[in-house]
């Protein structure tokens, strides 16, 4: 089994280390291969909005030989991580700038149907307050992604560091990191039989009628075409 990790801070503070303590619970489920991304080291650059990978096609970013490999990762592994911790109330801006890179991979444009099998998880932490406002934009965005189930975990630590945190607090998280690691891993088992969200089946729908309006040399919909996808009922899930 693959899963492919997205640290949205290169720093090992107690996102990372909650998000470690998540991978050992999983790994005594099984035998998993992880493959690791640290923002924003494997991706120092904004995307520039410049519409390449929209109106032309992905190799045209200007930055695809760091997104490119974050995205094929996620295209052969099994299950998603998505890690940050919380900056003034909000996901961190290599996160954000990696997101922003993956527009043209939501259900509105060129979806990729590896991810209509994935099961996602986002992880986040706090001192203070804010976890929720980050697993809501993670999640967003793999609702556009069309994952097929997406878990989260956001915790309040009231500490800067992990060790700073009252002994019973450490517990409560971790047995909460326990029961979240071990649904994860019975979805990631069962992930194929996972009924497709009505989210997902919605947007498909929507946007299979409408790119058969577009141009015939238009992107999308020759994207869509080669997929099969504007031919009869024919769906990637």
């Amino acid at each position: 089994m693959k899963i492919c990790i997205v640290h949205g801070s290169p720093r090992k503070g107690n996102t990372y280390k909650a998000t470690n303590f998540f991978k050992e619970q999983l790994q005594k489920n099984g035998s998993i291969a992880f493959r690791e991304f640290f923002l924003p080291k494997d991706l120092p650059h904004f995307c520039v909005g410049c519409y390449a990978c929209i109106m032309k096609s992905e190799e045209y970013c200007p930055h695809h030989l760091y997104i490119g490999p974050i995205i094929q990762a996620m295209k052969e592994a099994d299950g998603l991580i998505f890690t940050s911790p919380v900056y003034v109330l909000a996901e961190t801006g290599g996160m954000k700038a990696m997101l922003d890179h993956c527009a043209y991979i939501f259900l509105s444009h060129r979806p990729i149907e590896e991810m209509f099998s994935k099961v996602g998880m986002v992880i986040s932490t706090t001192a203070g307050a804010g976890t929720g406002h980050v697993i809501k934009t993670i999640s967003r965005n793999l609702r556009f992604w069309g994952v097929k189930k997406i878990h989260s975990c956001g915790f309040a630590m009231y500490a800067k560091e992990w060790e700073e945190m009252r002994t019973t607090k450490q517990e409560k998280l971790e047995k909460i990191l326990r029961k979240k690691a071990d649904r994860f891993y019975h979805d990631l088992q069962r992930r194929e039989k996972l009924p497709t969200s009505l989210f997902t089946k919605v947007i498909f729908g929507m946007m299979r009628g409408m790119c058969k309006g577009y141009p015939e040399d238009q992107t999308d919909k020759m994207y869509w075409e080669s997929k099969g996808w504007l031919q009869g009922k024919c769906k990637p899930f």
